[in-house]
């Protein structure tokens, strides 16, 4: 049975009465079917193939086209539900073996069977590519398995039937079941990727990933939607899928058009001129725009998964130079120079929490650590204590140009607050920027000393934050931060390991007291990062991660 249900519910039936007779007239108050809805985003998606992508506006499309073993409860970050699988798995004791039982009778886009064998096939594709493009697309991955190959946790995927998947991991993963609800583990036709040079090496070259073909031919998953056409740099389109597998959710539209836009003000002037019904990624300053435009309406997510944060390189030595960083009471003098509250309401609108923690609030087993709040007066009480010089503080602070609005609302302006505050401190500031994509990867392989650095959850569990930025790499510290701290990492080690969740929390609360008296990096802020949309717009279930499948949405016009 379709969702019928939810439609007739939402008939009533008027009745107005006049002298000594009545008019019966049936008013539609509910979901209507149908409709093109128009979406705004921070830019294109780079490729069709969901499993090479890892920037959030390719993900927000592939979670609407592709479906894993697992998910989120909608509207949650960390609520894990089955999806293909008919239910969660059963692990064993050590934590090595994972087996799921599938649904059946479900079809992909293509018309082929979803099956244990295309969960196996999708599975052996991804750990076994190559090095070069696919392995330096596949970030995601990499990042769950430790590698690909020999070098990835993921040992072996069996398929012992055709409604039973077996996973075999080399050591416990605590991240295992929550990473794997990310749509970029989307289970795809393998007939799809089989006929479409799914797996040909080079990016360039590989049809399916660029979604050259068109329909069924790229981007081929269970989902809702389906991928219909991709021109790059205009839009992606999607179409409801007809045969959708899972009654209860099936989609109300009859398409989406994703279009990429280059700025934040592009994409509000777009929505203002009805150019677009929705705006995934709001500024947060455009919030009280909106909120004056009888039109429009900001979309809450509720509590975000994001953390912005001021990086800081604790080596000894950055290019070269003594570096002033690498003392402990350094940076907590910072941590009590920068006034988070400030930059909130300057730079955010209030659309950001205060952070106090190297999680976001919303995340797993966050903690509050209580950090030191806005007080100079304390800031060069840690200077004194650190027995550094009075004078002569130079620092270099850098901010990215061209940064998306997800990521920063306005960088040049929150380091050049930053900058204003810890003069205060005693501090000698050198503002310094360059464009975004070069930021990135060059405050990753430590090449800076200070710098603004903004990240939303790939997976909102503590390994993605904590350890990714502090668990060392080839038994050294990672070159991001360069902080060193061996029982910290011996911690975390055994905290992914961890298969019992009342250990898991335990020592990664634990983890968190542990840095806090280093202040390896200064935790910010947390964006919430609304989205924005037309009033007509009904049906939108927001999530903090922006893991929003658009299926639940309809169009009251």
């Amino acid at each position: 049975m379709k969702r019928w249900g939810s439609i007739l519910a939402a008939l009533a039936l008027a009745v107005t009465a006049c002298g000594t007779g009545a008019t019966a007239t049936a008013q539609y108050i509910g979901p209507k079917l149908g409709g093109t809805l128009t979406v705004a985003l921070d830019g294109d998606i780079h490729y069709a193939d969901p499993s090479l992508v890892s920037d959030g506006e390719s993900i927000y499309v592939a979670n609407q086209v592709v479906e894993g073993l697992v998910g989120l409860t909608p509207g949650t970050l960390s609520t894990i539900v089955p999806v293909l699988a008919s239910a969660l798995p059963t692990v064993s004791a050590d934590g090595l073996t994972y087996t799921f039982k599938l649904r059946s009778g479900i079809k992909f886009h293509d018309g082929t069977d979803f099956n244990a064998q295309a969960v196996k096939f999708n599975y052996d594709r991804w750990n076994s590519y190559p090095k070069g493009d696919l392995q330096n697309a596949a970030s995601y991955f990499s990042a769950v398995f430790g590698g690909f190959g020999s070098a990835s946790n993921l040992f072996a995927v069996d398929a012992p039937d055709a409604s039973t998947v077996v996973f075999h991991l080399r050591h416990a993963q605590g991240n295992f079941l929550i990473s794997q609800a990310v749509s970029v583990f989307g289970i795809q036709s393998p007939a799809a990727i089989g006929a479409n040079g799914g797996s040909t090496a080079t990016l360039a070259k590989n049809v399916y990933a660029l979604g050259t073909n068109g329909a069924g031919k790229a981007m081929v998953g269970t989902g809702p939607f389906m991928f219909s056409e991709w021109k790059p740099g205009d839009h992606v389109t999607l179409v409801k899928n007809p045969n959708y597998w899972n009654a209860a959710a099936e989609p109300y539209l009859d398409q989406i058009v994703f279009k990429p836009y280059a700025t934040a003000a592009d994409e509000l002037a777009a929505m203002q001129a009805g150019k677009v019904d929705m705006v995934e990624s709001l500024d947060p300053t455009a919030v009280a725009a909106v909120a004056k435009d009888a039109n429009l309406v900001a979309l809450d997510r509720g509590a975000g998964c994001n953390l912005t944060q001021l990086g800081m390189n604790d080596f000894d030595t950055v290019a070269g130079q003594p570096n002033l960083l690498a003392n402990s009471g350094v940076r907590l003098a910072i941590s009590a120079a920068v006034n988070k509250s400030a930059y909130i309401s300057a730079f955010y609108a209030g659309e950001a929490l205060v952070a106090d923690s190297w999680l976001p609030a919303g995340a797993l087993y966050y903690k509050r650590e209580y950090l030191p709040t806005h007080n100079v007066t304390v800031a060069k009480g840690y200077l004194a204590q650190a027995g550094v010089p009075a004078t002569g503080l130079n620092l270099d602070l850098w901010y990215p140009a061209g940064a998306p609005a997800s990521a920063f609302t306005d960088a040049k302006g929150l380091a050049q607050a930053i900058a204003a505050d810890l003069t205060a401190a005693g501090f000698t500031i050198n503002l310094r920027t360059e464009p975004y994509a070069n930021y990135q990867a060059d405050s990753a392989a430590g090449k800076m000393q200070m710098w603004l650095q903004s990240r939303s959850c790939r997976w909102a569990s503590p390994d993605d934050y904590l350890y990714t930025f502090f668990g060392y790499v080839s038994s050294a510290p990672a070159p991001m931060f360069a902080y060193k701290n061996d029982d910290l990492n011996t911690l975390m080690t055994a905290a992914l390991m961890d298969t019992d969740p009342a250990k898991a929390q335990a020592d990664w609360q634990k983890a968190q007291d542990m840095i806090a008296p280093d202040m390896p990096t200064v935790p910010l802020l947390g964006a919430k990062l609304p989205a924005g949309a037309h009033k007509y717009v009904k049906g939108f279930v927001g999530a903090g991660n922006r893991t929003e499948i658009l299926g639940t949405v309809w169009l009251d016009k």
